[in-house]
C-alpha cells in the first residue's frame, strides 16, 4: 500500500502534469469506486492543486474537490484520451489538453475509492485523521500526548490513523527499528527518552524515505514501491543494519512485522504473533 512518502512523491507529481488543466469529462466505469454523486458542473473546471492528506490524495478544482484513496492496490495512470480505457481502469479524468487521468486497480478485492465534495470539504469530513508526522503541529509534546491517551501497542499506536496520518504497515516497522522500539510495547508505557526517540525516528525515516522514493519514482506518477532502502521491512533473515542480527518476522492476524530481536526486544524472538506472551505481556 502506498503510504506518506510514496504519496508526497506522487503529489508533486500530479502537480506538474494537471494543475492548470481544465476537466473535459469524468467517467465512471466500475461503480464501486464512487462515493458520491457526480456534481452536474464538473466538466470545465480547473484543477487548482494537488494535496495530501493522510493516505488521501485531493485534487482542488474551482468549486469541488475530488479525494481518492488508493488503498492497497489502487494506482494512478496518464495516457492520451484517444486511447481506449484501461482494463483495470475504474474511471478516468479527461483533460482539455488531451490527457487522461486513469484510477486504476488490478487487484480481485476492489477497496480503492473516490468522492466528489465541495471545495471546502476533504478527507477530514470522510475520517478522522489525526496530524501530519512531519508538521509543525506534531510536536515531542503533541506525540507523548496521544501516546499517554493510547493503550495500544506501539505498531498499531503508528497505524491508527487517528493518531498519526499517513503511515502504513511498512513504514511502522521501519520507525520503531529507528526508535530501537519494540513494536509490541504499550504506547502509554513508553519513558520520556524513548518518546523523543520515536519523534526523531518518525521524522527521520519519513523524509528519507521520501527522498528515496522520489528519486526512484522519477516524474512519472507510477509509483516505485520496491523500497531497497529499508532496514527491516520484508527483511527476513538478513542482517540488521545497526548490529548485524538476523532481522526477525512474525505474522499477526492482522499483518507481518518484521523487527530486529537485538535492537528492538531485547535479544527476544517472538515465535507466533498470534498466540505469544511476549506479544500480550510486554
Amino acid at each position: 500500500m502506498p503510504e506518506l512518502p510514496e504519496l508526497e512523491a506522487l503529489k508533486e507529481n500530479l502537480q506538474r502534469l494537471i494543475v492548470g488543466k481544465r476537466i473535459a469529462d469524468l467517467r465512471i466505469i466500475k461503480p464501486y469506486i464512487q462515493k458520491t454523486i457526480l456534481p452536474d458542473d464538473l466538466v470545465g473546471q480547473k484543477v487548482t492543486g494537488i494535496e495530501r492528506r493522510g493516505k488521501y490524495i485531493e485534487i482542488a478544482l474551482e468549486r469541488h474537490r475530488i479525494v481518492v484513496h488508493l488503498m492497497l492496490s489502487g494506482r494512478f495512470k496518464m495516457q492520451s484520451k484517444k486511447k481506449p480505457p484501461l482494463k483495470s481502469s475504474a474511471a478516468f479524468v479527461e483533460f482539455d489538453n488531451g490527457s487522461a487521468l486513469h484510477l486504476v486497480e488490478e487487484a480481485k478485492l476492489k477497496r480503492m475509492s473516490m468522492w466528489i465534495l465541495p471545495k471546502d470539504k476533504g478527507a477530514d469530513d470522510i475520517k478522522e485523521l489525526g496530524p501530519e508526522p512531519l508538521s509543525e503541529e506534531f510536536n515531542v509534546d503533541r506525540l507523548a500526548e496521544l501516546l499517554r491517551g493510547s493503550r495500544e501497542r506501539l505498531k498499531n499506536f503508528l497505524l491508527n490513523q487517528r493518531n498519526v496520518a499517513g503511515i502504513g504497515n511498512a513504514y511502522a516497522d521501519e520507525i520503531c527499528w529507528q526508535a530501537g522500539l519494540s513494536p509490541f510495547k504499550q504506547a502509554n508505557k513508553l519513558s520520556a527518552d524513548e518518546v523523543v526517540k520515536l519523534h526523531e525516528a518518525i521524522r527521520k525515516t519519513l523524509i528519507e524515505a521520501f527522498k528515496e522514493t522520489r528519486r526512484l519514482t522519477g516524474k512519472g506518477i507510477e509509483i516505485n514501491e520496491s523500497r531497497p532502502f529499508m532496514a527491516v521491512h520484508r527483511r527476513r533473515g538478513e542482517p540488521c543494519p545497526r548490529c548485524g542480527t538476523r532481522v526477525q518476522w512474525v505474522s499477526t492476524t492482522a499483518r507481518d512485522t518484521f523487527y530486529c530481536p537485538r535492537c528492538q526486544t531485547e535479544g527476544k524472538v517472538l515465535k507466533d504473533g498470534r498466540t505469544s506472551r511476549f506479544l500480550k505481556g510486554n
